[in-house]
Formats: structure tokens, C-alpha cells, sequence
């Protein structure tokens, strides 16, 4: 996949868990960057790995087995990252680049900003919780 699409399905896991369970997947903050939800860690990591649109390689760093920290979830995470990922897995990274553009946590980061002005801000997670919390009905 994309670097595009892996960011923007991150940001919705991190998302979804905060909505159902209160409490955020990934301790990282997510900033609103121009192409949508970015993940600074994850982006300075990857960033030799490949191009926003291409597809990317990616071998474990010191011999990380993620199955393992998956497993170590409750069933409940588990199986909510597995309905996300199901749902949205199938999208384009550009599809779930402009789904973030409509939704109130990136907007709200990106007051003041221009359509292409680099933009730093972090996405406030309580914003992100109370959002998705609401698009769920919850």
C-alpha cells in the first residue's frame, strides 16, 4: 500500500478506538498535513520506504513481530481494527485522503491554513473521539 493510505487507515484505527473504547490506539499525534491525517513517527520512519502515491517495502526494524503486539490487544480492539480495516482497506489512499478533508478533526486543525500551506497542528484526539463517536451513533 501507499504511505498515503497507511497513514489515513492509522489515523481512523487510532480514531475508532477512541470512540468506542475512550482511549486512543497510538499514543502518537496525528498532524493535519496537507494530504490529510500524518503521523509524524510513523512518516520519519518510512520516509526512505517509499513516495506519498507509490507503493511502499517495509521490513521490520530489529526484528518487530506485530502479530505478536495485534495479539497483545483486548478481542474487543481486535476485532474493531479488523471491522475498520475490512471497511476501509479497500479504499485508495486518495478516496481516504478526501474523506478526512470533509471530516471536522482535520478541518478544525487546519483553521487558517490554505488548501496547500504546510500545516503542523496536531488533531486534538478528544475532538477525533467526539467525532466519531457521533458519526457512529454513540
Amino acid at each position: 500500500m501507499s504511505h498515503l493510505k497507511l497513514q489515513k487507515l492509522l489515523f481512523y484505527c487510532d480514531a475508532y478506538c477512541l470512540a468506542f473504547f475512550g482511549k486512543e490506539l497510538l499514543s502518537d499525534k496525528f498532524e493535519a498535513w496537507v494530504h490529510g491525517p500524518v503521523c509524524r513517527k510513523v512518516f520519519n520512519e518510512m520516509r526512505g520506504a517509499s513516495l506519498l502515491y507509490s507503493d511502499m517495502s517495509y521490513s521490520p526494524i530489529n526484528g518487530i513481530d506485530e502479530d505478536s503486539h495485534f495479539n497483545n490487544l483486548s478481542i474487543d480492539v481486535r476485532e474493531l481494527l479488523n471491522d475498520v480495516l475490512s471497511n476501509l482497506a479497500q479504499w485508495t489512499g486518495i478516496e481516504l485522503e478526501r474523506a478526512t478533508h470533509r471530516e471536522l478533526p482535520w478541518i478544525e486543525a487546519r483553521q487558517g491554513y490554505g488548501e496547500a500551506d504546510k500545516c503542523h497542528v496536531e488533531i486534538a484526539k478528544e475532538t477525533t473521539r467526539k467525532f466519531y463517536r457521533t458519526q457512529q451513533g454513540l
